[in-house]
């Protein structure tokens, strides 16, 4: 069917040639956003050479430049020149670029210049090691990306999932509890569809859409001071500002969702913008259409309108938004019961929303402000019904929680001079949450048991400041803290950051980074209750924050403009990590958080260690690959004073990526790529089966926690995309298939109420998505 399609799409359009598109955007300087002007930009490997210059406000552009794949050199006297590589030219869209250059360094009245495209380096300049850029179009263009940031991150070194139906990524051995998701510069809990239902920091897939995005970073350790509350990885998110120009507009079908955007100008002519997408599940669509039961319905919601001013900056109005249902009916014939789930109704229901107001400006030529004031709120409920035997329907669990936050925060980049600049800033959130948690027990089934009810509120406060220092033409420094209070538990934080980087000679570059990295819990962890005698207490209210130590080292050699190859060994130290005394309960290994009823103290330990590869050529002549390999051990040592793996400890993940575009007729281009991902099993404790099978229920072996380990996996992801450009739109075919080998995913041990027996699960699910896009 899909080479059907292609062929009919290549002879629809096989009279066209000559296809054209305008590409313009603004230089600025990267800690100022000053403009440059008479910056200069030149098409590569154009013929003859085609190039343009910055105007008074930064501005370029580009007329009639051919459709497919482009680099462009861009420079200016006193600047380091930049590669921007790899863009995608389309017939429909214009392409509008933000180019940031950073000013080199003058030494003995030299300055010197490298003409480094540095795809892999991250946006944020602070940034020393562990980090790098993706952009957009990487998430549709890398096997099983789907669109994903978390998903196309699972291809990166020191990066492993969790599940082939969950996003939750695991980095360096952490658990995704510890990665903070920031979105137009503010941490949002929660980027993702159905969060948190088998992972904790993590979903089914992403509420973001690559319509709305540009380039972002993605941190796995050491990262820059401004990043607090986080132990495991950053993904720093931005959405782009949409054409200030001219009006455009794409739609989208595929078996994950039918989308929507749109953007363009509020009047012909003038500087105000807007941009914005809506989604819905497709299989949601059809499901009402048909009327079939039990199948997920999603709905998600972004945008950004964009007010620049003549001399007060620019104001920005943005928010993102998803609403999920899941229900499932249980069934009544009780021949046809395969496991306990079988017999199971469940109602699940959540919500969640973030919605700022952002303002941007430069104060003199020197400084550039940042603020934003912000809310945002997540509402989860599950109600869960359970058929007895004897065919009665009882309640199970209930569970509705509501969470949220209103922000306010402020960031100052300051640039002292060629050599030294600065960013600081301040945040200032008030945090609150509502949470209840209903539970029947086996000896009184048509009872539901009040678990946990509690709410609560909090003020917490961070601050940082982090310097940029140049001290050499090839020795760099960034020297940083950053701090954090919460009122709930009275405890500060003051975490010292320091990374160097030295360009020992053009081609090899040496690193070192060191951060110290905390995470407050949820704060229905220090509102928990635990009921002795009838008498309720909150025993976890001046629960300590988790402190991680981390250690990295840094080699990277680029071997051609092209290729590169880097070498990452790590150590990462946490302590004061909450945990039950007398138990091997630790906090860094729950996969859901919804209520904790026991006492914890900070006595637990945890390390981390391990060495990332990475192997990477970047896109040209339209071949490119990426192989990565991390070897790790993760673990920790429990209330009990012993040493166990973390649920995470994984040992190994391989990934060999690779792809291939071929342009078509001059114009169409076609898109292959496929990754192949070896990686050792996640964790889990073995059951006490004699006392798990006379109390029907699964009961862990605390002494053994962690022992067991799920057989390592071969995950196999490939996608196909075809573009047919023609003169006043685009249409892109796409087919994705994530786990094309059907490698299982396991569950936990439990308790199956038909075989009489505790149970390890299989659930081998392939996810596939064929779609349709068009531009114009």
């Amino acid at each position: 069917m899909l080479m059907i399609m292609l062929i009919f799409s290549s002879l629809l359009v096989f009279s066209q040639s000559g296809l054209k598109q305008t590409v313009r955007g603004r230089i600025v300087d990267a800690e100022t956003k000053i403009p440059l002007i008479g910056a200069t930009i030149i098409l590569e490997g154009s013929t003859p050479l085609t190039g343009t210059t910055a105007d008074l406000d930064g501005n370029f552009r580009f007329e009639g430049i051919p459709v497919g794949r482009h680099n462009f050199k861009v420079s200016y006297i006193g600047y380091e020149t930049r590669i921007v590589s790899e863009i995608l030219v389309g017939s429909a869209k214009e392409i509008v670029l933000s180019i940031e250059l950073k000013e080199a360094f003058l030494s003995l009245n030299q300055v010197v210049i490298r003409a480094n495209s540095d795809k892999d380096k991250p946006v944020n300049s602070m940034a020393t090691l562990s980090a790098r850029t993706f952009s957009v179009e990487e998430t549709s263009r890398y096997a099983g990306g789907f669109d994903d940031p978390a998903r196309l991150a699972s291809a990166f070194a020191g990066v492993a999932t969790t599940q082939t139906t969950n996003n939750a990524i695991i980095i360096r051995g952490n658990s995704p509890r510890g990665v903070l998701w920031r979105f137009e510069g503010v941490d949002i809990p929660a980027a993702f569809h159905f969060p948190n239902v088998d992972f904790a920091g993590g979903g089914g897939f992403t509420v973001l859409s690559n319509q709305m995005l540009q380039n972002s970073d993605f941190f796995t350790g050491a990262f820059p001071a401004e990043y607090g509350n986080a132990t495991s990885g950053v993904f720093d998110i931005r959405m782009r500002t949409g054409n200030a120009e001219k009006r455009e507009y794409t739609a989208q079908l595929c078996m994950l969702g039918a989308d929507i955007s749109a953007e363009g100008p509020f009047k012909r002519g003038g500087k105000s913008t807007y941009l914005f997408n809506y989604r819905y599940s497709t299989l949601g669509l059809v499901g009402a259409m048909l009327n079939f039961p039990n199948i997920p319905t999603y709905q998600d919601l972004s945008f950004k309108f964009d007010f620049p001013t003549q001399k007060a900056g620019t104001f920005s109005f943005w928010g993102l938004g998803a609403d999920d249902k899941n229900i499932k009916t249980e069934e009544t014939d009780s021949l046809k019961w395969e496991n306990d789930i079988s017999r199971n109704r469940m109602r699940y229901y959540n919500k969640f929303g973030t919605i700022g107001l952002s303002h941007r400006m430069s104060v003199g030529t020197k400084s550039f402000i940042y603020s934003t004031l912000s809310a945002e709120a997540m509402s989860y409920s599950m109600d869960k019904k359970e058929l007895t035997l004897n065919m009665l329907l009882l309640p199970a669990d209930y569970i509705k929680s509501t969470e949220g936050k209103y922000t306010f925060r402020t960031v100052l980049n300051h640039k002292f001079n060629q050599r030294i600049t600065s960013r600081t800033g301040v945040t200032v959130s008030s945090l609150f949450f509502d949470n209840t948690l209903k539970k029947a027990f086996r000896e009184n089934p048509e009872i539901l048991t009040t678990f946990v009810e509690n709410s609560g509120t909090s003020m917490m406060t961070q601050a940082f400041s982090q310097f940029r220092i140049e001290l050499l033409p090839n020795l760099s420094t960034n020297l940083g803290f950053h701090s954090m209070y919460l009122d709930v538990n009275k405890k500060a934080t003051f975490e010292p950051r320091a990374g160097m980087n030295w360009n020992f000679s053009q081609k090899d570059e040496l690193s070192i980074g060191y951060g110290l990295h905390t995470q407050m819990e949820e704060l229905r962890t220090y509102y928990s209750q635990t009921n002795t005698d009838g008498v309720i207490e909150t025993p976890n209210k001046d629960l300590g924050f988790i402190k991680s130590h981390h250690l990295v080292l840094g080699y990277s050699r680029r071997i051609s403009d092209v290729m590169r190859i880097k070498i990452e060994p790590y150590y990462q130290y946490l302590n004061n990590v909450p945990v039950r005394p007398g138990s091997s309960f630790a906090i860094i290994n729950i996969t859901s958080d919804w209520a904790i009823n026991s006492k914890l103290d900070n006595s637990g330990t945890a390390t981390n260690y391990g060495i990332d590869i990475t192997v990477e050529r970047f896109l040209k002549d339209g071949f490119y690959y990426l192989f990565t390999a991390s070897v790790f051990d993760s673990k920790y040592m429990g209330g009990d004073g012993k040493e166990y793996s973390t649920r995470f400890n994984r040992g190994f993940v391989v990934n060999a990526l690779a792809g291939k575009e071929y342009m078509l007729r001059s114009k169409n281009i076609l898109g292959i790529s496929a990754k192949v991902t070896y990686m050792g099993g996640l964790r889990y404790t073995p059951a006490l089966n004699a006392e798990s099978l006379a109390a029907q229920m699964y009961i862990p072996d605390d002494s053994q926690a962690f022992t067991g380990q799920f057989p390592s996996s071969t995950g196999v992801d490939f996608s196909i995309t075809y573009r047919v450009n023609k003169k006043n739109h685009s249409g892109v075919w796409i087919l994705m298939v994530k786990n094309a080998l059907l490698q299982p995913d396991y569950s936990d041990p439990f308790y199956d109420f038909i075989s009489n027996q505790v149970m390890i699960d299989q659930m081998k699910m392939p996810i596939p998505s064929l779609g349709y896009k068009i531009e114009f």
